[in-house]
């Protein structure tokens, strides 16, 4: 069945949960899933843009998108875009952003592994924007550099920022170079 456009605007509705005196602020569609493991990290990615004056709006995760009225909406600005069909999970002043997690009783299971699970989140995350967010594992960050540094040159992947999110904020670990 159809969805009339009154229905899609009701459900399309968002709504601003903080703002700053600098202008920054964030907004989420209400449609998002706050009860998703991984909504609280995705919000604290969230607070650090909006504090330095940036508009941030968290988006809706679609299991079925290309067809769907509701994603075409939400994500129209990355049609034509290697994206289109991915859900990143917020923008930034209308930059996408993807956080990527891991399971800590899968993912790390062994120290050795802090390095597997870099890659696995680098991985997952390139799928959903050139602006990745990942979870700090305990990995070295001139591995972290290398291995971005790998995927660029060898693996012609398009990365633009990493971002390491720790117990005090985001890091900034790879951004490219203004021309």
């Amino acid at each position: 069945m159809r969805m009339f456009y009154k229905e899609i605007s009701d459900v399309l509705e968002i709504e601003t949960l903080v703002r700053y005196d600098n202008g920054g602020e964030i907004r989420r569609y209400k449609i998002v899933d706050v009860a998703a493991s991984d909504y609280e990290n995705v919000y604290k990615c969230c607070v650090y843009f909006a504090m330095q004056g940036k508009n941030v709006l968290i988006t809706p995760g679609f299991d079925f998108t290309i067809g769907n009225p509701l994603y075409e909406v939400i994500y129209a600005s990355l049609r034509g875009t290697a994206y289109w069909g991915r859900c990143p999970d917020f923008s930034v002043d209308d930059k996408w952003y993807e956080h990527e997690g891991f399971d800590t009783t899968k993912d790390l299971s062994e120290a050795t592994k802090r390095a597997d699970t870099f890659s696995l989140m680098m991985k997952r995350g390139v799928k959903q924007s050139d602006k990745i967010i990942v979870e700090d594992c305990g990995f070295g960050r001139s591995y972290g550099r290398r291995t971005i540094y790998r995927r660029i040159q060898y693996e012609k992947q398009h990365i633009s920022e990493v971002y390491v999110r720790t117990k005090a904020g985001l890091e900034l670990l790879y951004k490219v170079k203004a021309d």
